[in-house]
């Protein structure tokens, strides 16, 4: 898993993974939904709900929650809880609606959260 190459497997702990783009993010094909820290300049976390993710029925309420508790829990250097609240947001709200969600990383370390459906995580490699 080199740096340069974004990465889509379940152990991916390593350099940028999770993203259209290792350098720029981006929500990979196979996704249905992504949200990123984007500018450290601006608000974080702003991504309006993907049509795909409000196909498998999240809210545009449940999307605000996602966003503040994502902006809430960003860590610059230390990520162990923006990694906690992906999985808190996991069991209340994308796995009851057949998603799953994951750390992505781009560029020098910027963190975001791409939503799979449970098909398509449960078919990515190890």
């Amino acid at each position: 898993m080199g740096v340069f190459t974004s990465t889509q497997t379940k152990s991916a702990s390593f350099g940028n993974r999770h993203c259209k783009s290792s350098a720029n993010g981006g929500k990979p094909d196979n996704a249905v939904g992504f949200i990123s820290e984007g500018s450290p300049f601006k608000t974080r976390f702003v991504e309006e709900l993907d049509p795909e993710l409000a196909a498998m029925g999240v809210t545009a309420e449940e999307w605000a929650g996602v966003q503040t508790t994502l902006r809430e829990s960003y860590g610059v250097i230390i990520k162990k809880g923006f990694k906690k609240a992906i999985t808190t947001l996991n069991e209340s709200l994308f796995i009851p609606k057949g998603c799953f969600a994951v750390y992505a990383e781009y560029g020098k370390g910027q963190q975001a959260v791409t939503i799979y459906t449970k098909e398509v995580w449960d078919s990515l490699p190890e």
